[in-house]
């Protein structure tokens, strides 16, 4: 256990400049860990839509396009209450995937 006293001794015996490396080491440590945080906090922003966000932003949506493709396409949301919640990321990966099939089926049609 750190004893207060041993602190102030050691703290008294320390040059100016020992101890502003102290302080800069902190500094930098603390200035490290702000942009790692702030990185962590980019990357994981998430955007969730309600039905009429997701209506908004993808128009050829309709509630009732929205309905169908949760029941047979597997269109990824979450609820919140009663209130149907959709992930951008999940949105846009389901999009993907789903035009990719689209295009595999009609690609042999005659």
């Amino acid at each position: 256990m750190i004893n207060n006293n041993d602190v102030c001794q050691t703290l008294k015996k320390m040059t100016l400049e020992e101890f502003a490396k102290i302080l800069s080491g902190y500094n930098e440590m603390k200035i490290n860990n702000e942009k790692v945080i702030e990185k962590y906090e980019e990357e994981n922003k998430k955007i969730y839509y309600t039905v009429d966000e997701l209506i908004e932003v993808y128009p050829f949506f309709t509630r009732y396009n929205i309905n169908k493709a949760i029941q047979k396409c597997g269109l990824p949301y979450f609820t919140i209450g009663n209130r149907r919640m959709f992930n951008k990321d999940d949105v846009e990966k389901w999009l993907e995937k789903e035009s990719k099939v689209k295009k595999e089926k009609t690609k042999y049609d005659i």
